[in-house]
């Protein structure tokens, strides 16, 4: 209008251009791609009229059907799409990182058949994602159409960090109690203990097998009946290591000297109860001032292992100090 001389044209020009200008809002809202068949009919109910795929929708029908008295509306429900569309775009890259994510199975000792969970690292961190953002969708108020999906996640991801902990409890467990009780001296004199580390050891061994077959994570750790198999083993590997310390505590208790050793080494040593010369190692712990024993058969300044191989009696000749003195 400026600089213009006066006319009737421009002043009418602008009215037509912010006319449309307020119309644009809700052709925008309608032209948005995140509208479903159920948002379509919200819209119709609001402007109580039913689309037909033959009749197109023109600005003319619009204005015929006064949809811009309902500009509110209609911004509401598009919004509403949009705010649906972006929690089902977050629920989908949730189910598809759990598609692809697998445990790491790692053979044990070089074992063909017997099978232990590597690092869960990356597994821990999807976990902990995956629930932040199912917290996220769930906690919104668009969540509507997609609810049952996302309370199925909610269970998923719970089951499946409970027995996560579990599993990774049970493998801890069962790799220290395993060295122990392969040990033929240890089962015989804890039977009971080792029948029931036997029966944890097959269930381990069959769930690696199948972890192995099948390593897809969600998959595997969300199967029907494996958490309470997991809680079954693990309190059984407690019930062992707490025999397990009564039995160390009455050995310690019958040569006090075993509580300079820890239960690893004092382990070591009832392991081999028919080898005396497993104490070797352990000497210097319990006695200051011998460092080795001289067995019959072997030479004093021998280490264990050579001494070991040389060794024809169990007689014990002499016992020696770190600074190599000699008593017999």
């Amino acid at each position: 209008e400026k600089g213009l001389p006066p006319n009737d044209v421009v002043p009418h020009l602008k009215n037509k251009v912010e006319s449309m200008k307020e119309k644009m809002a809700v052709v925008t809202d309608l032209r948005n791609p995140t509208l479903k068949p159920r948002h379509w009919d919200e819209v119709e109910r609001i402007l109580k009229y039913k689309f037909t795929e033959e009749e197109p929708l023109t600005l003319g029908k619009l204005i015929e059907l006064e949809a811009f008295e309902f500009t509110e509306q209609i911004q509401e429900v598009a919004a509403k799409a949009s705010s649906e569309a972006s929690l089902e775009g977050i629920l989908k890259k949730v189910e598809e990182a759990w598609k692809s994510m697998e445990f790491i199975i790692l053979p044990h000792r070089e074992s063909k058949d017997v099978f232990i969970m590597g690092g869960t690292d990356d597994i821990q961190v999807l976990l902990d994602d995956s629930n932040v953002n199912i917290s996220t969708i769930a906690s919104s108020r668009h969540v509507g159409p997609i609810r049952p999906r996302v309370e199925e996640w909610v269970k998923s991801l719970v089951l499946f960090g409970d027995t996560l902990d579990e599993w990774m409890n049970c493998q801890r467990n069962w790799l220290y109690l395993e060295s122990i009780f392969s040990a033929p001296d240890i089962q015989r004199q804890l039977p009971a203990e080792a029948k029931m580390f036997m029966q944890v050891d097959k269930s381990w061994k069959d769930i690696m097998r199948k972890t192995n077959r099948l390593p897809n994570a969600m998959r595997a750790a969300t199967l029907p009946g494996l958490l309470e198999t997991f809680k079954t083993n693990n309190t059984l590997l407690d019930q062992i290591m707490k025999c397990l310390e009564q039995y160390l505590e009455s050995k310690r208790a019958l040569f006090p000297r075993f509580y300079f050793l820890s239960n690893d080494e004092l382990l070591e040593i009832l392991a081999q109860t028919r080898n005396p010369h497993a104490v070797q190692p352990h000497l210097r712990k319990c006695f200051d001032a011998i460092a080795l024993l001289e067995f019959g058969g072997g030479d004093a300044g021998e280490t264990g292992g050579d001494q070991l191989a040389k060794t024809v009696s169990n007689d014990i000749l002499a016992m020696i100090s770190p600074e190599k003195e000699r008593v017999s």
